[in-house]
């Protein structure tokens, strides 16, 4: 179903899939909107902010909007449900903590299992809601619909608010910590790739700031900034009719040679070979 409010699909009736097998090297997928993977069989492999998560039965899988995602391996069996809310629309819908803990599940904790019956009900949600591209004639579809989505993202707050508390307070800290530096990052990295920058805007020191998301994380806050700036490149090469000159200006490189040895020091390519790869 087609929507100005919500875009559904899957990858079992015959409708466009919206995911895709593809190579860390070669292509990932940068969504423009929220998007909410529902898993009602098989399992996948998804790879989410460089982190590894498996999509399996009754367990959903939500990313924000800007968040490079892509997938490497599903069983023969994978099937899901996916839904597509951009995110205007989902600050219209979602009040108070709903969009408070929503926004944690899309920043912090992504994959969450859901029992049978709860999957179940999405999964009647789900294809009510598709049955509505045959009712344009509704007079209450956007109301039908929002009511709809606001009972997802109702059961998605309330399963954080029944996660067990099993981290101490510095803990939690340190989790927020990350998750703001992750948050400026996706919309600053174009500019912005040293650390003092986002250690400035978070009022903290540099010095914590990477031994925050060090620990938080698993890898340093410079590799982040590294990494979003490197498959920024990557999709614009691909996707981009932009000179390589161009894209390097777009980036905030100085020169085109300084985005051009920044390139091929983090990828053992120069941008006009990885254009050319792109290309087949």
């Amino acid at each position: 179903m087609e929507d100005n409010l919500v875009k559904l699909y899957d990858n079992y009736s015959g409708n466009n899939t919206f995911i895709r097998p593809v190579s860390i090297s070669d292509r990932y997928c940068l969504p423009d909107s929220i998007v909410i993977l529902l898993c009602i069989q098989g399992s996948a492999k998804f790879n989410v902010r460089f982190r590894e998560y498996t999509l399996s039965e009754n367990s959903f899988l939500a990313i924000g909007a800007g968040i490079p995602f892509y997938y490497t391996w599903k069983s023969e069996d994978f099937k899901v449900n996916i839904m597509n809310v951009t995110e205007p629309v989902f600050n219209n819908l979602a009040q108070g903590l709903v969009k408070i803990y929503f926004y944690r599940i899309l920043h912090e904790c992504p994959l969450h299992f859901l029992s049978p019956e709860k999957m179940t009900m999405c999964s009647h949600i789900h294809r009510y809601l598709k049955s509505f591209v045959n009712e344009n004639d509704n007079f209450f579809r956007k109301q039908i619909i929002r009511n709809y989505m606001n009972i997802l993202f109702y059961e998605a707050c309330n399963i954080m608010l029944h996660e067990p508390e099993n981290r101490t307070g510095k803990d939690r800290h340190k989790e927020e910590v990350a998750g703001a530096f992750i948050r400026l990052l996706e919309k600053n990295f174009k500019y912005h790739r040293k650390v003092e920058f986002y250690a400035q805007e978070m009022n903290i020191t540099p010095k914590y700031l990477s031994a925050v998301i060090k620990e938080s994380t698993g890898r340093t806050a410079s590799a982040w900034i590294d990494d979003y700036t490197v498959l920024e490149a990557k999709n614009m090469l691909r996707t981009s009719s932009s000179t390589i000159q161009e894209i390097s200006y777009d980036l905030g490189f100085a020169t085109p040679s300084h985005f051009a040895k920044f390139f091929k020091d983090k990828t053992g390519m120069t941008p006009k070979e990885a254009r050319m790869r792109f290309e087949f």
